[in-house]
């Protein structure tokens, strides 16, 4: 495990540049003003002096790490034989930054913080033992990781083939031998790491190396004297940002940012349910206030991945982040159009989120005449769940879904364990075309629509933004919502049983 965590160490600095983007700025909406006190400092302007031996580039890039991007900040001529000059009266954002040649090749990795002035000398053999760097402590710092991983790796490499070889000769005290020394290899480095992040522990690099440390999650037994794996899981969820300063927005700038990002929302709570997920998602965000940068980067981030994501349940963690931070006044940066589709998009969620309670449907079937109509409740179902299924008569996808859904109806049927109804809402104002579809389909399930009803259910149900068709399932014990979007029709069965499944657990937990 050490040897691995050495290895990814030594990755972040010798990364690949094929995702350099042609970008000259910091995206706008994250860029720093003086409108934002907290984010701004006064410019002391800039002097970045690379000498590179034997350069014989014509131009050089800068360029700054940026979610999982590297993004284009500026670029120089050489000013003398491999001299190149940064220079300017503004500042650059502190961040993890690379040098990278012309044919995009990676020069160097290094550190800008709040000395913009510095000397770097290096060379075209990549070699860290031949670069200095001048008036930078927190850069010679990370030369100074650079060039121990660099010898650790060589060694690492070169003393796990003579232990193999060993190891294949059957020769097991040499390999022993061998294996002990990469024992204390990774004992060294871990040593040597944070010695590094206890002498300097405000530099970017040392916190950097600190986020890079993985948790130590104890053990909780039970009452039976067996691992609560459970437990477990939650410790980790709720201590797995220990090692990373929130209040730090200069980790926007690193490498390893992002992946971590997206290893606990979109890994580690992602099939969570949206009670669970929010409560983590408050504790985050909670941490990033103290640097509204910081905040302001998560809070849209998290946003756009759960509105955007297409797995159930996460509508609840979106309307929960808008309402709780955008709703709430907490987003500056939000202009009054951006502040109202917020508003519009969290009112249309609201009635239809998972848990709550779906309204009763009282609809017309297809013997709408002028002497007679009969009208169908929708809480007036026999069987344990009822499927809303909204679809338009005049639609392909709502066709083929439609018999996909009667294939599934039917097979449950013939043996016996049909655990739902089908409450089927026609959006078609054409009532001659309706009673033809569903005299030709003859469906087994009960048929409704013609736009009519004690309320506007297609704006209720948010079918004018969705579209036709579209699914929600209901728990007939007390016409709760269960699922609020269409999924695959054979997978319906497997749902209910899940639902189930979790509910008797809940009831066991006296949840």
């Amino acid at each position: 495990m050490k040897r691995t965590f050495i290895l990814l160490l030594l990755s972040a600095f010798f990364l690949g540049l094929s995702g350099v983007s042609a970008q000259n700025n910091t995206p706008k909406n994250l860029q720093k003003s003086k409108n934002n006190p907290a984010n701004y400092r006064d410019a002391d302007g800039h002097e970045l002096i690379f000498n590179i031996k034997d350069s014989k580039d014509t131009l050089v890039y800068l360029v700054i790490h940026y979610n999982d991007k590297l993004i284009l900040k500026d670029s120089v001529k050489p000013t003398g034989k491999g001299k190149f000059v940064f220079k300017g009266t503004d500042r650059y954002d502190d961040g993890m930054y690379s040098l990278v040649s012309m044919d995009k090749k990676l020069y160097l990795n290094f550190i800008l913080d709040n000395n913009q002035h510095f000397t770097y000398n290096l060379d075209t053999t990549m070699d860290v033992n031949n670069f200095s760097v001048v008036n930078s402590p927190e850069n010679a710092e990370m030369l100074r990781f650079q060039r121990k991983t660099s010898q650790a790796s060589k060694d690492a490499n070169e003393w796990s083939k003579k232990r193999k070889e060993f190891e294949d000769a059957g020769n097991t005290d040499s390999a022993n031998v061998y294996k002990e020394k990469l024992t204390s290899l990774n004992d060294d480095m871990t040593a040597f790491i944070q010695d590094l992040i206890d002498k300097n522990p405000n530099f970017l690099f040392s916190k950097m190396q600190k986020s890079y440390q993985n948790i130590d999650v104890p053990e909780f037994k039970n009452e039976k004297g067996e691992n609560d794996i459970q437990k477990q899981a939650a410790y980790y969820r709720l201590h797995y940002w220990d090692n990373v300063d929130l209040g730090d927005h200069r980790f926007i700038y690193i490498p390893s940012f992002d992946p971590k990002m997206k290893d606990y929302f979109l890994k580690v709570l992602y099939h969570q349910e949206a009670d669970t997920i929010n409560k983590y998602i408050d504790i985050f965000l909670k941490k990033t206030e103290a640097d509204t940068f910081m905040y302001h980067y998560c809070c849209d981030w998290l946003s756009y991945q759960f509105e955007t994501s297409k797995v159930i349940g996460h509508d609840a963690v979106f309307y929960h982040i808008a309402m709780t931070n955008q709703m709430a006044g907490k987003c500056y940066w939000l202009d009054e159009d951006v502040l109202a589709k917020y508003q519009k998009r969290t009112a249309r969620l609201a009635p239809i989120l998972i848990g709550n309670i779906a309204p009763e449907l009282i609809i017309p079937d297809t013997t709408m005449t002028e002497d007679m109509t009969k009208w169908h409740s929708s809480y007036r179902m026999s069987k344990p769940y009822t499927i809303l299924w909204f679809y338009d008569p005049d639609c392909p996808t709502c066709k083929k879904e439609s018999k996909n859904l009667r294939a599934v109806y039917d097979s449950l049927q013939a043996i016996g364990k049909r655990n739902f109804d089908v409450y089927a809402i026609a959006n078609d104002a054409d009532i001659d075309r309706w009673k033809k579809y569903v005299k030709e389909n003859n469906y087994p399930w009960l048929q409704v629509g013609g736009n009519k009803g004690n309320l506007d259910y297609l704006e209720y149900f948010n079918i004018y933004e969705m579209g036709n068709p579209a699914m929600f399932i209901m728990d007939n014990k007390d016409h709760r919502i269960i699922l609020n979007k269409r999924i695959e029709m054979s997978n319906i069965p497997q749902f209910l049983e899940e639902y189930e499944k979790i509910e008797e657990y809940k009831r066991k937990e006296g949840q």
